[in-house]
């Protein structure tokens, strides 16, 4: 499989936008930590003025937007929360933890550090990476082979 050039550029650019809205969210939230942030009965779900916090972010920045080209959801999972980002013309996703919640009292215990994804992959980069890998595991698989009296069952 050879990895086309649209697919790098898209790649690039779910991560350019994934790594801005990180940073925008983190911020966001660190003056949420020690707080409640997250509603432990009912059906759960941000507590009212961090959801508007949220929903102006996303109406300031032009996310989810019926024509728009980003969809921007932030939500949580057990005890952390997430943010997926998604393109809605070329269908490219990435995800970002954010924080990490009380389940108990909703209370938001921490904040993510942040991880800057790449932006400046290239075709002939990467697909010279995955043949090279592709190479290092049937040398790999070839050793196994070699020594397989002495595999653990």
């Amino acid at each position: 499989m050879t990895i086309t050039d649209e697919r790098i550029a898209a790649q690039n650019a779910i991560n350019a936008q994934t790594n801005e809205i990180e940073g925008h969210l983190l911020r966001i939230l660190s003056d949420w930590q020690g707080l409640k942030a997250r509603k432990v009965s009912g059906y759960g779900g941000f507590v009212q003025k961090l959801q508007q916090q949220l929903d102006a972010y996303c109406k300031d920045h032009g996310y989810n937007q019926p024509d728009g080209d980003w969809w921007l959801n932030v939500s949580a999972s057990y005890t952390s929360v997430l943010a997926t980002v998604r393109n809605t013309k070329t269908a490219m996703k990435a995800e970002a933890y954010l924080a990490r919640f009380n389940e108990a009292d909703g209370v938001l215990t921490s904040i993510g550090e942040g991880w800057q994804r790449r932006t400046d992959y290239t075709a002939d980069g990467v697909n010279a990476a995955l043949k090279e890998a592709e190479q290092l595991e049937e040398q790999a698989r070839q050793l196994r082979s070699s020594v397989r009296e002495f595999a653990r069952p």
